[in-house]
């Protein structure tokens, strides 16, 4: 089962259709079932969920690599002055030693929300490959 959510998505696309081609060539009218529909409605709430929380945890990770570039610039810089951004403002630091445990800290903090975003988009595929299946099994009778 894929656990591309666009493709998953697309899968399952025809299923709304209210019509559908005849053994004998006509056009004949179904209904999808109650349970179906909301199975339907929740796949769709899942993949948003997981397309969020990739988006989330891709810029999460993009803000990690700088931070640590630049906990990596300032331990090998040479000395000399060092300015911090606050707002629209560039600030002199004072003292680089605070600034670095700062930074080494927050760090921290970005690793520990990657591996509970990893956790969570972990648990969201499973849900939505889980739902996906489900509904594709449910789809084998209308076939």
């Amino acid at each position: 089962m894929s656990s591309d959510p666009n493709e998953m998505a697309y899968k399952t696309l025809n299923i709304n259709s209210r019509y559908r081609a005849g053994k004998d060539g006509f056009i004949m009218s179904f209904q999808i079932p109650k349970d179906l529909q909301d199975k339907l409605t929740r796949f769709e709430q899942v993949k948003a969920q997981l397309q969020m929380v990739m988006t989330q945890k891709g810029e999460m990770d993009a803000h990690h690599r700088e931070m640590k570039e630049a906990v990596k610039a300032l331990e090998s810089s040479a000395g000399g002055d060092v300015f911090r951004r606050i707002g629209d403002l560039l600030i002199k630091v004072d003292d680089i030693d605070v600034l670095k445990k700062e930074m080494k800290e927050e760090l921290e903090t970005m690793e520990a929300r990657l591996t509970s975003m990893d956790k969570q988009e972990k648990s969201i595929k499973e849900m939505y490959e889980k739902l996906g299946s489900e509904i594709n099994d449910a789809l084998k009778g209308y076939k």
